[in-house]
């Protein structure tokens, strides 16, 4: 059976933490019964937390169950299964200094697909802040003496952040979100995370969250400003936030009306500021901060009628990065 190809407008999957806050309440108009909203998967093609469609054809249908069936509005070649995780990430208090793995370690532990990401900060505090991989070059060694000798924090980049910055997150960077920070999050769908230290705070339980330090100090890896921009920028697309193995990401700035195109590969497109309307096939879909559309391979020409919007697209840079 044929597809239906429209923009599919997405639920968000909303998630409370212990360093989570309730910009998105305000900045997004997002309702929840959690007592805090720290992330909203905006893309969200997952079974333990699935994105539903909430207009057109497919209203009410999961999103992975949907991709499941119809693979090709991914991508030619896609077995079904989305690629990439698109949040919203709301900091009140830091996060955890932590670090993803790589494809080859995340295939080694049976998960799949590693965890390369990229940040574009929304809102930040005065005096806000991000650990960005390690300040100097260190052993495993080196690393499990100072996480032994409570040390660790001593040989972290602190990095000072405002709105509008971007960082390309690849696997194998030790890092963390400091607090007071409202970002979007574009990562590979990957929910695995290598908890390194956590200032030795205490869950609502007295308990302290786990550690994961064999699996953490396996995964960090020393990486240099050029390594970083090399990874993000691999296509030589310097003029995109990301041009990456994993995807292609893009900020747009409208302050008029604009055409896009749907190729190849799906379209995300999360409006984080402003409001209009996407136009296709003479229909109108409204857009305004917060509202998240999947855009199905193949779709084709669309438009986004707006003065003021700022819209955050992001596609896969090719077949390799299914």
């Amino acid at each position: 059976m044929s597809s239906v190809l429209y923009p599919m407008q997405l639920s968000p999957v909303c998630r409370s933490t212990i360093w989570g806050g309730n910009k998105m309440r305000d900045a997004f108009n997002f309702q929840s019964k959690l007592d805090n909203i720290a992330e909203a998967w905006m893309l969200s093609a997952r079974e333990d937390a699935p994105g539903f469609i909430i207009n057109g054809e497919y209203m009410g249908a999961m999103l992975h169950e949907l991709l499941r069936e119809h693979p090709e509005m991914i991508a030619a070649g896609s077995d079904g299964s989305c690629p990439l995780l698109i949040k919203f990430i709301d900091a009140k208090d830091k996060l955890s200094i932590q670090v993803h793995p790589d494809d080859a370690y995340a295939i080694s532990k049976g998960i799949g697909r590693g965890k390369t990401e990229m940040w574009i900060v929304l809102e930040a505090s005065r005096g806000a802040e991000l650990i960005y991989g390690l300040n100097g070059t260190y052993s495993a060694d080196e690393l499990r003496d100072a996480i032994s000798g409570g040390t660790l924090e001593s040989l972290m980049r602190r990095v000072p952040v405002k709105a509008g910055d971007v960082f390309y997150i690849p696997a194998g960077l030790i890092h963390a979100i400091g607090g007071g920070i409202l970002l979007a999050e574009i990562q590979q769908n990957c929910d695995t995370t290598y908890r390194v230290y956590d200032y030795n705070r205490r869950q609502a339980d007295g308990s302290l969250r786990a550690l994961h330090i064999d699996d953490a100090v396996a995964c960090t890896k020393n990486f240099t400003d050029a390594d970083i921009d090399a990874f993000r920028c691999e296509h030589g697309r310097t003029d995109a936030l990301a041009d990456s193995k994993y995807f292609w990401a893009e900020m747009h700035d409208l302050r008029a009306d604009a055409s896009f195109t749907v190729g190849d590969s799906f379209v995300s497109l999360l409006v984080t500021n402003g409001e209009g309307a996407l136009v296709y096939g003479g229909e109108e879909y409204p857009l305004s901060a917060g509202i998240s559309y999947f855009l199905p391979a193949g779709m084709g020409d669309y438009t986004v009628k707006t003065q003021n919007g700022e819209l955050l697209t992001v596609i896969l840079s090719g077949p390799n990065a299914l």
